[in-house]
């Protein structure tokens, strides 16, 4: 799992967090909130099927090791039914820049000095001398 990936607790899908609704338990006081806060969490799919499947089993409560109360529950609903808030767009995979080929390196190759495979010349200028065996 890469670091920032979190577990639905109804379906158990991997995917980044920003992908899942979260419950947290806050720490000092035990109360569970939607969101923010420092304490246990759990993640849940922004799907209907998830939170029923969750709620049917109470899964949130088991994870979050108290009860869920209904109004949380309530304000899920509500996020799952409406719809989903428009997401800061991010360039498709097609708007990336191209990579310069090595074809096309081909030119800047050639006018550099030639060089031991695998060595650049810089390297070799810092490198050691080797000794002589005595």
């Amino acid at each position: 799992m890469a670091p920032n990936d979190r577990r639905c607790v109804s379906c158990r899908r991997v995917a980044p967090k920003s992908a899942f609704l979260r419950i947290v338990r806050l720490h000092p006081t035990h109360t569970v909130q939607l969101d923010q806060g420092m304490g246990r969490s759990a993640y849940l799919c922004p799907t209907a099927a998830c939170l029923e499947a969750a709620q049917k089993r109470d899964r949130l409560s088991r994870m979050l090791k108290v009860k869920v109360p209904a109004s949380i529950y309530e304000a899920l609903w509500q996020r799952v039914q409406s719809p989903p808030a428009p997401v800061a767009s991010t360039p498709a995979r097609g708007d990336t820049p191209p990579i310069a080929s090595p074809a096309s390196l081909g030119s800047q190759a050639a006018s550099s000095p030639a060089a031991k495979p695998g060595t650049s010349p810089a390297c070799e200028q810092s490198a050691p001398q080797s000794r002589s065996p005595k």
